[in-house]
């Protein structure tokens, strides 16, 4: 029995996808709730634009009123159809900027406002003025008529061109999956094929969607940003999409001690399962031999192993995963066991079975067994399942927790050895010699091929019945893998031998007194 093949490429790269998702999600999550939300300010934006932020009430008045009541104004200055940008001003009030535009209050720039900039009130004032006297002129120059017929021009290219793109795509995916699609010339494909194949095509419906999602995307966004009056969607839509990427790379950075210290684990736990792979595949050829544990079990103990170096590993990082002390990370593991311990019951009894025929060696590989009903040859061996191989080929799957709750008999425990006794009774009636009968069975034991000579086949009388006497015929074999066609060839001999003595294999029964007692002769 081969051991199966580490994938540990794949489950490295698994674990590396899902703890991103974790660090993406979760620990961002962790942290805003652990934290206290800092002031980030409310935005003032212009046609989709942010142009600063405010911070803080003044008097009356909250941030985010403050933010309303400034974007309204620079709105009305921007769809005034007399708008001035000369006409905007700056004044310094008692360490407070005011933004005026011809005398009219637009907003005010506290000292938190520049302490957020990290800027002198002065400079602070300066730049929020020319941002908001830059974001009023490309409002309106965007306006213009001639600007419109450029955008809807612009627009109709990128529609043009995300349709040719959706075609191409098409085409390239129609082009691959014929490529992938046999030929009536070539030989009809074997399962392995189909499988390998049926997984290109949904890697290629896969990439095809990717594409289509991508391009879409762009185009939105070109789109939007062209108009208008969608210019903020478009904004809004890169922030959707940019967003996740951010929290990901925040996430990563803040938590790049936790990943080192859980990558060193998981290499440890690679190097430790690799060498008692080594081990295994060394005990199953006999190169080395590890005590207590038989050549034919180390799969099982390489796979018990193996599992409980995982195990630990896990209990190892889990505390280091971000977001494990989350609520809902606790709320899904409480899931998670609870399905594992509904779930699981027969397995842990099938698991502790397999535990038992690792270490009290029941029988190996290629022993002739019996539970229950079922009597064939141990084909594999493993943690939870045992599979025998009847007489007739069949594959007959027992769960090891029935050798637990059940009977095994093991036929070749001891024929290498000491030899298995096979025996089989016929019945003969009292007018046959006892002493013709052993003789009979005995010869037709020692014609038969697979019996041994030594020890020498013996017959035991076992009942004496009414009508008859029970004869036992025991012979040994070192070939418990052949009972079934050793036992069909005894039969035939010992039907041969009472046929040429003339004697019949029958229990004769009796309704009456027979007119003459039913004795043997004497022996003379």
């Amino acid at each position: 029995m081969q051991l199966p093949p580490l994938r540990w490429r794949s489950v490295v790269l698994g674990s590396l996808l899902a703890l991103l998702a974790l660090i993406a999600f979760v620990g961002p999550a962790r942290a805003q709730s652990n934290t206290a939300p800092a002031d980030v300010g409310q935005p003032v934006a212009l046609d989709g634009v942010e142009l600063f932020r405010l911070h803080g009430a003044l008097g009356p008045f909250t941030a985010s009123e403050r933010a309303a009541r400034t974007q309204a104004r620079l709105l009305e200055f921007a769809e005034d159809p007399f708008f001035s940008p000369e006409l905007f001003g700056v004044t310094i009030v008692d360490d407070e900027g005011e933004l005026r535009y011809a005398d009219e209050l637009v907003s005010v720039v506290t000292r938190l406002d520049a302490a957020a900039d990290a800027l002198p009130i002065q400079e602070c004032v300066a730049r929020r003025l020319t941002r908001a006297r830059e974001a009023i002129e490309s409002y309106r120059q965007r306006r213009l008529p001639d600007e419109r017929w450029k955008m809807l021009g612009l627009s109709a290219a990128a529609t043009l061109g995300f349709a040719l793109l959706l075609v191409l795509v098409g085409r390239l995916h129609r082009r691959l999956l014929l490529r992938l699609t046999p030929t009536e010339t070539q030989a009809s494909p074997t399962n392995v094929e189909r499988l390998r194949r049926d997984l290109q095509r949904r890697f290629l419906s896969t990439l095809r969607w990717i594409a289509v999602g991508v391009l879409t995307l762009v185009y939105l966004e070109v789109v939007f940003a062209l108009i208008p009056l969608t210019r903020s969607w478009a904004l809004a839509l890169l922030g959707y999409a940019l967003r996740p990427l951010e929290q990901l790379g925040l996430g990563l950075l803040a938590n790049v001690g936790d990943l080192f210290f859980i990558l060193v684990v998981v290499l440890l736990a690679r190097w430790s399962i690799q060498l008692l792979r080594f081990l295994a595949v060394e005990s199953q050829r006999g190169t080395i031999r590890i005590p207590g544990v038989e050549p034919d079990h180390s799969l099982r103990v390489f796979k018990l192993a193996r599992l409980v170096v995982i195990a630990t590993a896990i209990v190892t990082v889990f505390p280091y995963v971000p977001g494990s002390d989350s609520p809902a990370f606790r709320g899904l593991s409480l899931l998670f066991g609870a399905v594992f311990t509904f779930g699981s019951s027969g397995a842990a009894a099938n698991f502790a079975g397999g535990l038992l025929l690792v270490f009290s060696r029941l029988f190996r590989t290629g022993d002739r067994i019996r539970v229950g009903e079922v009597e064939g040859d141990v084909v594999e061996l493993d943690l939870l399942v045992t599979r025998l191989r009847t007489s007739k080929n069949e594959i007959v799957t027992v769960p090891n927790g029935s050798l637990l709750s059940g009977q095994v008999v093991n036929y070749s425990a001891r024929a290498a050895t000491e030899g298995l006794v096979l025996h089989t009774t016929v019945t003969i009636g009292y007018d046959t010699p006892w002493r013709q009968v052993h003789e009979l069975l005995l010869s037709a034991a020692r014609r038969t091929n697979g019996l041994l000579s030594e020890p020498a086949p013996f017959v035991h009388q076992t009942e004496l019945g009414d009508f008859y006497v029970s004869y036992e015929l025991n012979a040994t074999t070192r070939e418990p893998r052949r009972m079934k066609a050793i036992y069909s060839e005894l039969h035939q001999n010992i039907q041969d031998e009472f046929n040429a003595a003339g004697v019949q294999i029958m229990s004769p029964h009796y309704e009456a007194d027979p007119p003459a007692p039913k004795l043997a002769p004497l022996p003379r």
